[in-house]
């Protein structure tokens, strides 16, 4: 079979390929590495006070920097073009950033407060007080209430937060331990697998097509002399700056262009009162990813998102009471979603495992003997021994909290699996956000094993520690790697040092986040986003033994990508993609599966009358409408960041009135 093949459209040709006949390797420049980590500071700073705009696949900041940096370049190419940005800088400069963006992301909001809050957070909470600072380990946790209650209340400064960091430095080197050891090891699995997802499969990387446009010819590329792109760009810059100040002055006229209508609204007794967020929303720069998403994986977004909903209504027309997130980590049970696109993840990992092993025999030959790539990059020998390395580093980590060796093995392997899938489809497919909200690796295993013999120990520990492992997806680093691995190659860049200014970016954005979550916790009095108590309650309310209903679903999931897998094999124009199931059975195609829909029409209807030549029109208006949004949510974003007041946002969350 080939698993996750992509429908043959114009969107292949989009990326550029390159060979190993092709033109010599260049060296990635010093400059670039060194500005791009000096852009992880207003980036991280960004990402950290600013959560809004960074939670979907293309962060805003990095592409901010990038419109900086392409400003700074038009008088540099025009009065001293030695000293100007070249497109390769301005790639690499883009990727540092978002790998950056990704790592100070949610991983580090849903992290950061087990470093400091437990003390504030015990008076009020049980759990904080019996379980984790009980069984958390003091170097992992500030306990004592005196070194963290000048939080309360807010009002400091970060030369204020900057005198802490004695106090607070220690624990995060403590974390930090788990940190790189997840994010090298995903980083040795992608040096691993570059050449055959950048490579030899024909991978369309939708989502690098904006910032690779952006910097063509540093800047003076064909998406720069786009009528189009310009006329979709002044529209949609002009609409965002309008509500912008709409929101700032409501007098003023607005053009609503994000949700338009909440569906379950309307419904106020049940079954269909059950149906959870269901809503009519555009977003249109969610909308014009679409345009670049293959068609049978936005239809199948759409058909399966439908389906779930549908779902729901009809468990509780049978006494099942259902809400958004039944059928997930924090709400186990039917329609057991978890479980069902674990099955998936799985499905989809051994067919992209059967594709590449051809590929995969090549890697361990060259493991065994120790070949130099051709692309300039590390060994994979050594890209070998450092996911050997991480693996074990994570191994150890949770002997900490007394969890089983081979538990843990298990566990993490488990997570690397849906890492891979979830990095392969969006290298592949390019969907506007992987949300994945509480699915949870742990949730998979306590199907299997049960939970029964799980301590208090290892439940509290396994619930705050894997956090990054069980909670949310959307700013996940894996994919962020694979694709500043992409860009390097397309053009033409040796992969060693860019492999090398990811470790820098990751380190950099993981003490920087660190930091400018603390700042803000000084500044607003906000001890933080925390789930951990939530993951542990389930286990202590429900611990039983295998879950045989769970376990069937994971079946189910399982067989239902195979089936997709098979009759797209025998039938390649069969439109139902087993990643849109896998995608759309988890909480976050919720926000834009309309705009997708109307993507869908407008890419088929111009493909059909207009041909290749109306979609390359189509594809400018597509990049002009991300660029407007991106622009004018820069300045918004700006503003908050500089005013710590709250602006309008194009995202689907807003910016906190009254907390920034």
């Amino acid at each position: 079979m080939q698993p996750m093949a992509v429908t043959e459209e114009v969107e292949s040709s989009l990326v550029p390929e390159t060979s190993d006949t092709g033109p010599a390797l260049r060296r990635v420049r010093t400059r670039a590495l060194v500005v791009g980590l000096l852009a992880c500071f207003p980036v991280t700073y960004a990402v950290a006070n600013q959560n809004v705009s960074a939670i979907f696949s293309l962060i805003v900041a990095p592409v901010s920097a990038l419109i900086v940096l392409l400003l700074i370049n038009v008088p540099l190419r025009l009065f001293a073009p030695k000293y100007a940005f070249t497109q390769a800088d301005l790639i690499v400069i883009f990727g540092i950033a978002s790998v950056a963006g990704a790592v100070s992301g949610e991983w580090l909001i849903i992290t950061h407060p087990a470093t400091y809050s437990y003390p504030l957070r015990a008076p009020s909470d049980p759990h904080v007080k019996d379980y984790f600072m009980k069984y958390i380990p003091d170097w992992l946790a500030i306990k004592n209430p005196d070194l963290v209650k000048d939080v309360q209340g807010g009002g400091k400064d970060w030369l204020y937060t900057l005198g802490k960091m004695p106090i607070f430095l220690p624990i995060y080197l403590g974390w930090s331990i788990l940190f790189f050891s997840i994010c090298f090891a995903m980083l040795c699995v992608n040096s691993l697998m570059r050449g055959a997802w950048c490579e030899r499969e024909r991978l369309t990387f939708p989502l690098i097509q904006l910032p690779v446009s952006m910097a063509e010819g540093g800047g003076s590329g064909g998406m720069w002399r786009s009528k189009y792109m310009w006329i979709a760009f002044g529209i949609m810059f002009s609409i965002d700056i309008l509500n912008g100040l709409n929101y700032l002055y409501p007098n003023l006229p607005s053009l609503p262009v994000k949700d338009l209508f909440f569906i379950n609204n309307a419904f106020k007794d049940p079954p269909w009162s059950n149906i959870g967020d269901f809503r009519i929303s555009i977003y249109p720069f969610m909308a014009a990813v679409g345009l670049f998403v293959p068609s049978d994986l936005l239809l199948s977004m759409v058909v399966f998102f439908l389906c779930r909903k549908g779902i729901h209504v009809v468990l509780a027309s049978q006494g099942i009471p259902q809400s958004t997130f039944s059928g997930s980590a924090i709400a186990p049970g039917p329609p057991y979603f978890d479980e069902q696109t674990w099955g998936g993840v799985i499905a989809l990992f051994l067919g992209a495992i059967w594709v590449s092993k051809g590929y995969l025999s090549d890697v361990w030959r060259d493991i065994v003997k120790g070949r130099k790539p051709q692309d300039g990059g590390i060994s994979h020998r050594w890209a070998f021994v450092g996911l050997i390395v991480c693996w074990g580093g994570v191994v150890w980590f949770g002997t900490i909290g007394k969890l089983p060796v081979t538990y843990m093995i298990v566990y993490f392997g488990a997570f690397l699996v849906f890492s891979v899938v979830l990095t392969r489809i969006r290298a592949q497919l390019g969907p506007p956000t992987h949300e994945f909200a509480f699915f949870s690796t742990g949730t998979l295993l306590n199907r299997f094993l049960g939970s029964k013999w799980i301590t208090d120990q290892q439940a509290t520990f396994s619930s705050e520690a894997f956090l990054p492992m069980t909670r949310i997806y959307r700013n996940h680093p894996m994919p962020y790697q694979l694709e500043m691995m992409k860009m390097g190659q397309i053009e033409r860049l040796g992969q060693k040092r860019i492999f090398w200014g990811i470790v820098a970016a990751t380190v950099l954005a993981y003490f920087l986040g660190h930091f400018f979550y603390q700042v803000q916790a000084y500044r607003t009095g906000n001890i933080g986003w925390w789930d951990a108590g939530g993951y542990l309650n389930n286990v202590l309310a429900d611990r039983k033994g295998p879950d045989v209903l769970g376990i069937t679903m994971t079946i189910f999931g399982f067989a239902m990508v195979m089936v997709l897998d098979a009759i797209r094999f025998k039938f390649p124009g069969f439109p139902l993609h087993p990643a849109g199931y896998v995608l759309a059975m988890n909480f976050g195609v919720d926000y834009y599966w309309f705009g997708l829909l109307i993507a869908l029409i407008v890419k088929n209807f111009v493909q059909r009358y207009y041909g290749l030549r109306g979609y390359d029109k189509l594809r400018s208006v597509a990049l002009g409408i991300l660029l407007g949004e991106y622009a004018a949510e820069t300045i918004w974003m700006t503003m908050a960041l500089i005013t710590h007041q709250s602006t309008y946002t194009i995202s689907f969350n807003d910016r906190s009135l009254g907390a920034q």
